[in-house]
């Protein structure tokens, strides 16, 4: 439930060398002019009291996304409002293991983005982990209540009732994530290297819709090309817990697509820690029974 801008990321940088204070700037593609950013609140504990400069992964000046300018449409040139996550993945790890910025625009609501390791640099000596607090969760659960009361506002719909969103008002106001990062690509098995294993086989990434039971933990994943060779989707392997549990095949594009019964898009499971077959669905992988010894 976010405006998700990673993939139209050029370069940034964020200063929370102030205390209480974030500022700094980004540039986007299907932007001409800089967006800065006024935030009240703190960076986590690995990069408080630091600077960060961060760069996209594909996004470019002179090669931008097809749908950059229609996408980046609306996104307030001058960001105010408050932090949410904004970390480096470092240690101490308050807030997952990859960096992450995000922030609670008075124009914009959630927005949020999601990078590699080799994609942030802090500038700068941070604040010695041992003298700061962590991130108050209390807080940041309070920022997304605030949030979501405003997209029912927004949707004319009672606050009480958000949880409800769907249909085309809902779809605009709540993007998919990226679902297959770099990382992932790196770490993913190629399709069928796995197969032998059976119930050892290892679920590298989880994938579950927020308003349902469906979820989807991968083992495997190759490239669909073209005649060309040109990428046209990529298809994923593994488990498939829906109406029952089952192995099979699903194409990032088909993800990407799918809305659950409240209409949000299919997430990423940013905490999931690789986990063979059988210590997810057990009874798939059990040895079949031999019977009774005498």
């Amino acid at each position: 439930m976010a405006w998700r801008v990673s993939e139209y990321l050029i370069e940034g940088e964020l200063d929370n060398t102030q205390p209480g204070k974030v500022t700094g700037w980004m540039q986007f593609a299907g932007i001409k002019e800089r967006v800065t950013f006024a935030l009240q609140g703190d960076f986590h504990r690995d990069i408080r009291g630091a600077k960060i400069h961060f760069t996209g992964d594909d996004a470019s000046e002179t090669d931008p996304p097809a749908d950059a300018e229609s996408y980046m449409d609306g996104l307030a040139l001058q960001q105010t409002g408050k932090v949410g996550d904004i970390t480096a993945g470092l240690p101490p790890q308050d807030y997952g293991t990859s960096p992450y910025i995000e922030w609670y625009s008075d124009d914009n609501g959630r927005v949020l983005i999601e990078l590699e390791r080799v994609q942030i640099e802090v500038i700068g000596t941070p604040i010695p982990a041992s003298e700061s607090e962590p991130i108050s969760r209390a807080q940041q659960r309070q920022n997304m209540a605030e949030f979501l009361g405003g997209l029912a506002t927004d949707l004319n719909l009672p606050q009480e009732r958000v949880v409800c969103l769907s249909g085309r008002a809902a779809r605009s106001k709540v993007p998919g994530m990226k679902l297959l990062t770099q990382e992932i690509r790196r770490r993913l098995p190629p399709l069928y290297s796995q197969e032998a294993k059976g119930g050892k086989a290892v679920a590298y990434v989880k994938y579950f819709t927020p308003s349902s039971s469906w979820t989807w933990y991968i083992t495997e994943g190759s490239p669909i090309k073209d005649e060309g060779g040109k990428e046209v989707d990529f298809h994923f392997f593994g488990l498939v817990d829906g109406h029952e549990k089952e192995l099979g095949y699903v194409a990032l594009s088909e993800l990407e697509s799918v809305r659950g019964p409240m209409g949000l898009p299919i997430e990423r499971d940013l905490w999931w820690k690789p986990k063979m077959l059988e210590e997810i669905a057990p009874e798939m992988f059990r040895p079949a029974n031999k019977g009774k010894e005498g």
